[in-house]
């Protein structure tokens, strides 16, 4: 009789499935077992998948397939039969330790295990795995003839014949591997020693375990190679010098350039030239917004005119993916199905490109469900950092911290861009990195990159708005950045009823207008913004008008304008003073120094920015932020140690939770229809609705009995509007 995996497939079709992914992956990954320390590491995972759903031929388990689990549910774990199959084997005890782990982990991790599963020393748990056991008897005959397959398979996907196992003769032959591996192996965890398999050895095994199995399971039954050759898709007449130098770096590299220098080329040349011979290395690309990500993701879809070649992961890129394709897809299952689809390539080891914020990479060292698969994924990976700027000190030192494992540990090459950077944390990159390639231009070049006339305007911005009325009626395309998202909003509502193609955008939109105001930004008269608008985005103004702020946020407002140098000069204002909450977004002292530095400027020389950004920030972080990043620094390495596969530690989970140092709320006025949309199942309407705000923000709302908690969602009293935003300064039920 033919067993089945699953309804539609046999155990011996998806065993061979998930061989045809290990074959692809093998190419992919030749070094890991010079990574690993492991010289049979292939082998060892051509057996953890080859045995990985043996126990999926217990009468139980057969029986759930052919009725359905409402009708006839097993209730046990089909890996923990599957893993005593190592008892075959032919290995040193720590190999065969390492397979009986793959396996039995392969869906639940240990912590799940121990919590309902555990054989030792729970009496009704050895109990109710011998009954289990005692199911696979009627097939076992069966299930043993698969091993007949080994020879021939081997030969096939792991590219030489393997013989080193021996037949089983009854389900009394299993060895029971919770009791003999798994528990050995969490006390030693718990006691921190250490062996290979709690490295990058049982990283490895179980991370790829995972992506054949999954990937086999959704029916792609290879991955995807990246880009032939990059070159044929940015076919210009002729490489900028920047561009021509990365095409040709090997290794770790820097690269600091003036916005809309052609720098997004620059670090696919160089991903190009970095690339193994078959194109499989992994390429991230790295930025600090969702609007950048977007926006990107849609760019090098486009480019490269494969659609599968991309992938997008951030925390909304569900909502994201569902207002591209309902367009064209109408039924919402049909929708919810293709989106899953998507996102689940997206997280396995598929697209050799991913556009992701730092948090995506991030999230891998705080032993979140699904690391070892992503770790696996980020070897020999070529990381791409751009405007690494934008990011707070604390976030800045863990960036640096993972990259230096990614580096030293896995093989991993880093290409670091930015249209400023001061120097310290340039310098904190190469000697913490070994990086000691800079690609930057010439001076000569620079000075074609000149295109913005510095004024410092006194006083703030409310007291200067006939100024901007002034440009706006004499046709200026005036973009306006604003440091909070109260003023931005009463600057906004100043001016928008004077111009009526006009947006605002900042962080406290609900998603489905947020999206809305992405899509008009290049087109409009007017677009008041916050920091959202300072990094990647591919808008070009007139003109621009910016509260105070580091000399670094500044230049990157300033390349929003005269982006594709229309002319040759163009004005960029910044008022001498911002508004009393500035000093909760920037230090002041900083500021200061800043607005002093711009006052007799006049005319931006591209040369002169890296000076002004240097005597401005001078030798490094100070105060507060000096001492986040060097907290990060002196703890993070004994912290990633307690990290281990086959276990997800909920504790280190909620540590990289608490990196986001927000709540999602919805506004009072969309309860109704979000609740709607939810008992309706329309999982992305009702996210539709959600925008964040601070932990400071929420809770101050809290205190003042503004906030609601219902169906596991928190909704604010507060004004909303589609335009405005969420309204902070204002409680619904102060309007009638």
């Amino acid at each position: 009789m033919d067993l089945l995996a699953k309804p539609d497939e046999t155990i011996l079709e998806h065993t061979e499935n998930t061989l045809k992914v290990f074959k692809s992956i093998k190419q992919a990954y030749p070094n890991i077992p010079e990574l690993c320390g492991v010289d049979g590491f292939w082998e060892h995972l051509f057996y953890s998948l080859f045995l990985h759903d043996f126990g999926k031929g217990a009468i139980g388990f057969q029986e759930m397939l052919e009725r359905g689990s409402q009708n006839a549910p097993w209730k046990y774990r089909h890996e923990i039969l599957s893993a005593g199959f190592i008892s075959a084997l032919s290995y040193d005890k720590i190999y065969q330790d390492a397979i009986g782990l793959a396996i039995i982990t392969h869906h639940k991790d240990i912590t799940k295990l121990r919590e309902r599963y555990n054989t030792f020393s729970s009496l009704n748990g050895k109990k109710l795995y011998q009954k289990k056991l005692s199911e696979l008897e009627p097939n076992f005959d069966e299930i043993s003839s698969y091993f007949d397959k080994i020879p021939e398979w081997s030969k096939e996907y792991l590219g030489y014949e393997v013989t080193n196992f021996n037949k089983l003769s009854s389900p009394d032959d299993l060895e029971d591997v919770y009791k003999n591996d798994v528990y050995p192996y969490f006390q030693r965890w718990e006691d921190e020693e250490y062996t290979d398999l709690h490295g990058k050895y049982g990283i490895f095994l179980k991370g790829f375990v995972n992506a054949c199995d999954h990937l086999a399971s959704g029916s792609s039954y290879e991955i995807l190679n990246g880009i032939p050759d990059m070159r044929s898709i940015y076919n210009f007449p002729e490489l900028r010098k920047v561009q021509e130098e990365a095409s040709n770096v090997k290794g770790s590299a820097f690269l600091i350039s003036p916005t809309g220098s052609g720098k997004t080329e620059a670090s696919l040349l160089w991903s190009d030239n970095n690339q193994s011979p078959n194109k499989s290395k992994r390429v991230f690309y790295m930025l600090p917004y969702t609007a950048s990500i977007n926006a990107m993701y849609k760019r090098l879809r486009k480019d490269f005119g494969n659609e599968n070649l991309v992938g997008l992961m951030h925390g909304k890129s569900s909502y994201f993916l569902y207002k591209e394709l309902s367009n064209d897809i109408t039924d919402y299952n049909i929708l919810k199905n293709s989106i899953r689809n998507i996102k689940g390539l997206t997280k396995k080891i598929y697209r050799p490109y991913k556009v992701l914020t730092p948090f995506q990479i991030l999230k891998a060292f705080f032993g979140s469900k699904g690391f070892e698969m992503q770790l696996s994924e980020m070897t020999n990976g070529l990381f791409i950092l751009d405007e690494i700027h934008a990011y707070d000190a604390h976030t800045t030192s863990l960036i640096l911290e993972i990259l230096k494992i990614l580096k030293n540990n896995y093989n991993a090459n880093i290409f670091v861009m930015s249209a400023t950077l001061p120097s310290f944390i340039k310098t904190l990159f190469k000697e913490n990195l070994d990086i000691s390639t800079e690609i930057k231009m010439g001076k000569e070049e620079l000075k074609k990159f000149t295109r913005h006339e510095v004024s410092v305007v006194p006083e703030d911005i409310i007291d200067n708005l006939d100024l901007i009325m002034e440009d706006l009626e004499n046709d200026k395309r005036v973009l306006i950045v604003c440091n909070t998202v109260l003023r931005a909003q009463e600057v906004f509502e100043e001016l928008s009823d004077e111009v009526e193609n006009s947006a605002l955008l900042h962080s406290r939109f609900m998603l489905r207008d947020r999206e809305k105001i992405e899509k008009s930004l290049d087109n409009l008269d007017l677009l008041v913004g916050t920091q959202a608008i300072e990094v990647s985005l591919d808008i070009d103004y007139d003109v621009l008008y910016s509260e105070p702020a580091p000399i670094d946020a500044l230049i990157q407002r300033f390349g929003r304008v005269n982006r594709r140098r229309r002319k040759k000069l163009a004005p960029v204002n910044v008022f001498s003073e911002g508004s009393e909450s500035d000093k909760y977004i920037y230090p002041p002292e900083i500021v200061e120094k800043t607005v002093k530095s711009l006052e007799n400027v006049g005319i931006l020389d591209e040369d002169l920015i890296q000076n002004l950004v240097d005597d401005v920030y001078g030798v490094g972080y100070t105060g507060k932020d000096k001492e986040e990043f060097e907290t990060v620094q002196n703890h993070f390495e004994s912290f990633n140690k307690q990290i281990v596969p086959f276990i997800n530690d909920r504790n280190s989970e909620m540590d990289f939770y608490s990196l986001f140092k927000s709540y999602e709320v919805v506004p009072i006025k969309y309860k109704l229809d979000y609740l709607k949309a939810l008992e309706e199942k329309k999982y992305f309407e009702a996210m539709s609705y959600i925008l964040s705000i601070s932990i400071n923000q929420f809770k101050k709302l809290e205190n003042e009995d503004n906030v609601e908690f219902d169906n596991e969602t928190y909704f604010v009293n507060m004004v909303y509007d589609e335009k405005l935003g969420l309204r902070l300064d204002l409680e619904e039920s102060s309007f009638g």
